[in-house]
């Protein structure tokens, strides 16, 4: 009866949204352009972690160097850089670049929104930590790094740098302060943002006057939304969709396997998984390839350590594990770890039901699924949660959880990635890895002089915390957008979660 229900709900909130558009067709033309996504910001502040990469999407916050659909770091806001040395770049400014409320963008600006960042954002630490920014000139910076021959570029191209006024508290679209071609002029956290042309942009000013970005979390509504044609642009489009959009649907889909890892992050804190043998039998007990066919329809390859769905670590994409799965040695793992399997198919120890519980969110609900059904070959009682982020967010900061899905993109300043997800402090850390091996790697290439050195240094972290297994690798996400065929000048990009808005974008 529940199901039941719930199935009704949706489909009357999918008519809701279908009709609530069709109502509007005659205010829908060409100066309008509307996007439709699984979230957007939950606020108007960068330097909060859920908000850089949605400002960024919509147009309306920018960064120093963004990264183009070939993964190089172009200039934007910054006009060019320099290497001076091997520790030392200069960044020369644009000094037509000016803040929505007329400020110059300046060295001085740009300073305090870095050094506002690095206080603020977790997230953003890493790729500005070995770094420090001194005015040389009204548009000049000199930046210094610990570090030598890194990509500077592609550090300050992290989409939480985004620079922002720090005159403004963001607490409210008259108290925020960027640079992009589009002003917001009203904003519901995680619900709505509207914004329109900024007409004093100093880049190439947009043909199309306003955008609308509005949450759809239900991603049976997000596709009947898609398939109306109402939207020009829908993101996070489920792979078990992708059979619905024919060549007589108005949206066509641009599917791309986006730099990150579909990752399921343990908490260490939990007296079951401070058991490595506990943490690789889940590990082991895992058929990847069969993951990737029951919950992404196919589209992915398996990804056993957490960087290598990065192209310049394929190499070691399947290390330690593999494709497929070994449960004969996951049980032995387990059997080693006390928890042994009882005459009703599961496993105890001391009495003790081994028990656990995974959160899914987003597109990841299938995926879950199909991994709980894998981990109760094993005699384990996994069950799965699948909810909105929030419920994660809110079992995270009150330590109830056992294990979520998460993806974190591993393009970048790799170094600066690793240390996010692995170092005590790390702001993707969730599960609290504190290892003294790890951390001394850490150290070594905090100071590594060369790329050799740094590199091979990274794939020895890699495949140390994949055999540790604190975290489980699957496959990438598959990153699925569904764009109106109306729409002319859309760049199908492997970070579209930050590149749907662009200023060659025209409705047809």
């Amino acid at each position: 009866m529940k199901k039941i229900l719930a199935i009704t709900f949706v489909a009357i909130a999918a008519m809701m949204v279908v009709t609530a558009r069709g109502n509007r067709d005659a205010e829908v033309d060409t100066n309008t352009f509307r996007i439709g996504s699984r979230e957007i910001a939950t606020s108007l502040d960068t330097t909060d972690s859920v908000s850089g990469d949605y400002l960024v999407n919509v147009g309306a916050g920018e960064l120093l160097f963004k990264i183009d659909e070939s993964g190089k770091a172009q200039p934007s806001l910054a006009e060019k850089i320099e290497q001076v040395s091997d520790s030392e770049w200069k960044i020369t400014l644009r000094k037509e670049a000016a803040f929505w409320s007329g400020k110059s963008v300046d060295a001085n600006a740009v300073i305090a929104s870095l050094e506002d960042s690095r206080k603020k954002d977790l997230k953003a630490l890493p790729f500005i930590s070995m770094l420090s920014f001194e005015k040389s000139g009204d548009y000049m910076i000199k930046v210094t790094s610990t570090q030598k021959n890194i990509d500077v570029a592609i550090n300050l191209a992290y989409f939480q740098l985004v620079i922002h006024n720090t005159d403004f508290d963001y607490t409210d679209v008259s108290s925020s302060d960027y640079t992009g071609m589009y002003k917001i002029t009203e904003f519901v956290p995680n619900e709505k943002m509207v914004l329109v042309r900024n007409e004093d942009y100093w880049g190439k000013k947009p043909s199309i006057k306003n955008v609308i970005n509005e949450r759809i979390a239900d991603e049976q509504v997000r596709v009947l939304a898609a398939l109306s044609g109402e939207y020009n642009v829908v993101m996070n489009i489920p792979s078990s969709s992708f059979a619905q959009f024919t060549k007589n649907t108005p949206m066509i889909l641009s599917p791309s396997e986006a730099t990150n890892s579909e990752t399921i992050y343990l908490n260490l804190s939990k007296d079951k998984f401070k058991d490595k043998n506990v943490r690789q039998a889940l590990s082991y007990a895992l058929d990847r390839e069969e993951l990737i066919i029951m919950g992404k329809e196919g589209m992915g390859s398996p990804v056993t350590t957490w960087i290598g769905s990065n192209p310049a670590y394929s190499d070691i994409k399947t290390a330690i594990y593999g494709k497929k799965a070994d449960r004969e040695k996951a049980s032995a793992l387990l059997d080693k770890a006390g928890w042994q399997l009882a005459s009703d198919g599961l496993r105890y120890k001391n009495g003790e039901l081994l028990t656990v519980n995974l959160m899914t969110w987003g597109v990841d609900q299938a995926l879950g699924e199909a991994i709980q059904s894998q981990w109760a070959t094993l005699g384990i009682d996994a069950h799965v949660n699948y909810g909105d982020y929030s419920l994660i967010v809110t079992a995270r900061e009150s330590g109830e959880w056992d294990c979520f899905i998460e993806a974190w993109t591993t393009f970048g300043n790799v170094p600066a990635l690793l240390k996010g997800q692995y170092s005590p402090a790390g702001g993707g850390n969730y599960g609290k890895y504190n290892n003294a091996d790890v951390n001394k790697l850490f150290e070594k290439l905090d100071v590594a002089q060369t790329n050799t050195e740094r590199e091979k240094l990274i794939r020895d972290i890699a495949t140390y915390v994949a055999e540790d297994a604190p975290v489980i690798c699957i496959c990438p996400r598959p990153d699925i957008t569904a764009v109106n065929k109306n729409v002319k000048g859309f760049t199908p990009h492997f970070r579209q979660f930050e590149n749907v808005i662009n200023a060659n974008l025209v409705i047809k």
